[in-house]
């Protein structure tokens, strides 16, 4: 859900937005095609509470890293984290996932400007 979260908000600026499995961490840095690819991002999940919110009054939290490499330099070029809480009553709408959207996005976007 993070991935595609991240993947969703390059999309927008980006014409090609690949997931990969087959690799993680430097190992992936080091293998994609800089020619193909400008940034290689790496999501990493901090935190994650998905509570049962509407019966508990626990609010579900998020914490997100988002490392961000060039990937013609290889040098990291970015490095946020970021939180999420849901609000107090949510009728069990919320989910740590629905905390990701907008900072993530708010986050890619800076790296546009």
């Amino acid at each position: 859900m993070t991935a595609n979260t991240v993947r969703s908000a390059f999309s927008k600026n980006a014409s090609k937005v690949t997931i990969t499995t087959d690799c993680k961490g430097q190992e992936c840095l080091e293998s994609i095609d800089p020619n193909a690819y400008g940034y290689f991002v790496q999501p990493i999940i901090l935190h994650w509470e998905d509570r049962a919110t509407e019966w508990s009054g626990k609010s579900d939290k998020v914490e997100i890293q988002i490392i961000t490499y060039d990937s013609k330099t290889q040098k990291e070029i970015g490095n946020t984290t970021y939180t999420g809480k849901s609000k107090w009553l949510t009728f069990g709408g919320d989910h740590p996932q629905d905390l990701l959207e907008e900072p993530t996005l708010k986050y890619v976007e800076s790296l546009y400007k």
